[in-house]
This record gives C-alpha cells, structure tokens and sequence, in this order.
C-alpha cells in the first residue's frame, strides 16, 4: 500500500439497540459454536449485566464458561490468564463483554487460541500469523469503541508500558450494541467515558490520517457527546433517548479513529494511566483541551466545526483562530458539566515523572496521527500546563 492509499477497516456485522442482546443465541446458531467463553469483569458479572446475555445462550441450548478476571488496563498476566480459560473450557468463540479492558482482554486472549507466543510478541500491526476464533464483542459502557476496532492495548506487566497490538482479523464477527447494558454505570463512569468518546472523535477528526467517512463519523460523534453526555449522566440510567444517543457516538468514534487514527491525547494518557493506574477515560479527558490547544494553530478550521458541532456560536464571519479557541472552551466546560477534575494533579499522577512520561508517549503509535509535530519538550509542556491547569491563550 503505498502512501497515498487509505486504510479502513470495520466489523462486518453490527446489531444495535434497545435489548440487542436477546438476539444473541440466533447469531449464535448462525456461526455454529457450541460454547463460548465470555470474557468480562467482575463487576459486570455482580450488577447482573450479563444476565440478558445468559439467558439468550441459555435459551440457545448451550452451554457457556466465563472468565471474569478482567482488571483496568489489563496486562499481559491477565491475557495469559483469559487465554488458559479459553483452553479449558473447550470453548470455539470468544464473547467480550464489558467496557474496553474487558474487550481488549478479549481480543488480546483470541490471539493466543490459534498462535503460540508471548502476547506482546505480537505488538505492532498485522503480526497475527493465525486467524483467532470467531468473536462478538458487546459493550457495557459508552466510552471506548472497542467493539467496533481491530486494535488491543496491553500493559506490559514488567515495564507498565501500554503496547499497542492490530491486526484486522481482530475485527469482531459481530458488535452487539445495546444500549440498554449501559444504564447502571455509576455517574463518574459515564463521564469519564463519554468524555472517551468525544477523544476519540476530535483526534480522529483532526488527525493527519483523517479520510472523508472517518470525518463524518467523528463530527456527528462530537455532535451527540455535546447534547447528549450530560443528560446520560445526570439521569443515571433512565434516559434512555441519551442512552442510545451515546452508545451510537462511542462506536462511530470508534469506527472513526479505527480508520484515523489518534494524536497526543491518547499518546499521553497511555503513559498516565499505565504509570500510575488513572482510568483511562478520566486522563484522556483531562488532557483534551490542553492538547487541543496545543494543535489549534495548525487545524484552525477544524477546530472551528468542532466549536460548531458542540453548539458554539460560530458563523463564516467567525476568524478560524477564535471559534477554535471557544471549542477548547466547549470542551472544558462540557467536562466541568459532568464533573471531571480539571488537572492531573487531582489524579494519581506525579508531577515529577512528567520528563518520563513525555519520553515514552514519543514511542506510542497514537502520536503518529497527531495534526502538529511534536517533540518530548512538547509533550513535557502539554503535561506541566495540565497539572497546573493553565493554558496559552485563553
């Protein structure tokens, strides 16, 4: 593929909606297994999430196992663990369930059914040898759009570095998304995640990699975030019009960056987060308009249809330089809306391993798509600016 081809690749199956899950056991009989092993969490597992799903095997005439040692931002133990499930049970499917850990655990472990290694042999991209067994990927919160990618992150247990692992076969045979599994996430998880999608959709729009149908996708993401993350959050599960309307945003942002690509957002919060356990969301939401900032004088216009997407007053009179600084402002404010800390110094991180943290996100594969060259010193500032919570211009 030469540099001037584009790339894009998504699930070919997706079933979405209110109570998608009870479908299952149909599509179940049309890959014909006999018995998945669903990869998830404990706490999926104690808020009776899976139930829905449960019952549709059930009522399939299968049996099933379950694998429930999922843990944020999970490591390469974990995977390992995931996969000696799979091979105990005699299991012919992978079925993730839960939020991003518990998908990427999922794709991750699938590797390992059909290839021989390490899991982090396989870091980088197209370095799957073997087709993994069929998978169908289920979502439990609207935030990281795994479902829908062909993209695993891992934590490398010895070293705390996220490694980054895609291949297409790890496209889900089908994404099931209902929205209705997202309704008890507490109130922060929401946030936290929601602010995830809208990450994903502004790095995918203004990354260098963008192509028209990622874009597209991304700028009615921001759109949906906008006017529907408050509302889901604050009504704790009983709006279900906001339910649907992020649940749809968090896979079109995930098909976006699946094509696009990220930016430093990402390139950063993978140091956080691996350094020093924050959640992932909650550091990529944090750090959005600082790095937003740091790459509006490079997409000016860009950043004015985000301003506009997220309902800013902007017209064509409006200088690109000024509705991109009222979208940083937007930004912020949507965050404060649904509670999310202003700087990193509210988090677990350290102000001191800031040179560290700036040196690895130069070697992580999301800061390839990012719209402005960046040097560590950069990234060193974007994280000062970020603790401190002060910006350039505004």
């Amino acid at each position: 593929m030469t540099a001037t081809h584009q790339m894009w690749n998504v699930p070919n199956r997706m079933l979405f909606g209110w109570g998608a899950v009870t479908e299952l056991g149909a599509h179940l009989d049309e890959f014909g297994v006999e018995r998945p092993l669903i990869i998830t969490d404990e706490g999926v597992r104690a808020a009776g999430v899976l139930d829905p799903l449960l019952d549709a095997i059930e009522a399939s005439g299968r049996d099933y196992a379950i694998f429930d040692g999922v843990q944020p931002d999970p490591t390469d133990t974990v995977v390992h663990d995931a996969a000696a499930a799979y091979d105990e049970a005699d299991a012919d499917l992978v079925l993730g369930v839960g939020g991003g850990s518990s998908i990427d655990t999922a794709k991750a472990a699938s590797i390992l059914a059909t290839n021989d290694g390490h899991i982090l042999d396989f870091e980088g991209s197209g370095n799957v040898p073997n087709d993994p067994p069929p998978s169908v990927f289920v979502p439990t919160t609207s935030g990281t759009g795994s479902e829908v990618g062909h993209w695993t992150i891992v934590k490398d247990s010895e070293t705390s570095i996220k490694e980054e692992i895609g291949d297409v076969s790890l496209l889900a045979d089908l994404a099931i998304v209902d929205p209705q599994l997202t309704a008890s996430a507490p109130a922060p998880v929401k946030a936290a995640t929601g602010m995830d999608v809208l990450t994903h959709a502004i790095e995918a729009y203004v990354s260098i990699k963008a192509q028209s149908q990622t874009s597209a996708l991304a700028v009615d993401s921001i759109e949906k975030v906008g006017t529907y993350l408050p509302r889901a959050v604050e009504y704790r599960g009983t709006d279900r019009e906001a339910l649907s309307k992020m649940a749809r945003a968090s896979s079109q942002a995930g098909m976006a960056f699946n094509g696009a690509g990220l930016g430093a957002v990402h390139a950063l919060s993978h140091q956080v987060g691996g350094t020093f356990g924050v959640p992932h969301g909650l550091a990529n939401a944090i750090l959005l308009p600082y790095v937003m900032e740091y790459n509006l004088p490079q997409v000016p216009e860009k950043m004015a249809t985000i301003a506009d997407a997220l309902g800013e007053d902007v017209d064509p009179a409006t200088p690109s330089r000024v509705a991109g600084e009222r979208a940083v402002a937007a930004v912020r404010r949507l965050a404060s809306d649904v509670r999310i800390p202003e700087t990193l110094a509210a988090t677990a991180a350290e102000r001191d391993a800031i040179p560290q943290l700036a040196e690895q996100a130069m070697d992580d594969g999301s800061l390839t798509g990012n719209p402005r060259a960046t040097d560590a010193d950069d990234l060193a500032g974007i994280l000062e600016r970020a603790f401190d919570g002060e910006f350039v211009t505004l």
